[in-house]
């Protein structure tokens, strides 16, 4: 393949189908403390655009089956919290089944409309920067 004409630095934002924008739209600010961006689209399509650090979240409301047959495998968030407990313990006080644990140090969820997503606390950055540390000396 060669070497890439440009090096992706981030993802930018990620587009989900759901069945109820106000639904997820709550979950996802309430629960998951993602901010509104305050974008108008000028569409009849009910849609929203919340935003986490600098990537966007973009909802999209749909009828029908929000997973279109298809489904990406999922999201992975960044999270502010030490450890997995901590994540966990928060999650399942919001209502939120967090009992989906990883050998990463990290824990999969679902949002209403049954998108998974997995949360990494900062302990879980740590550990893939500890990783990338060990393959560099060897």
């Amino acid at each position: 393949m060669g070497t890439p004409n440009r090096k992706v630095t981030g993802i930018n934002h990620v587009v989900l189908h759901v069945s109820d924008v106000e639904r997820s739209v709550k979950f996802y600010m309430e629960v998951l403390g993602f901010d509104n961006r305050n974008i108008s689209a000028g569409s009849e399509q009910k849609m929203s655009f919340l935003g986490c650090g600098i990537q966007g979240l973009d909802l999209l409301e749909v009828a029908g089956d929000v997973h279109g047959g298809k489904e990406m495998n999922h999201m992975a968030l960044n999270v502010e919290a030490d450890g997995l407990d901590e994540v966990i313990e928060k999650l399942e006080k919001a209502g939120v089944d967090a009992s989906e644990r990883t050998p990463r140090n990290s824990v999969f969820i679902h949002d209403p409309d049954g998108h998974r997503i997995e949360m990494l606390p900062r302990s879980a950055n740590e550990r893939a920067r500890e990783r990338e540390a060990a393959r560099a000396t060897t």
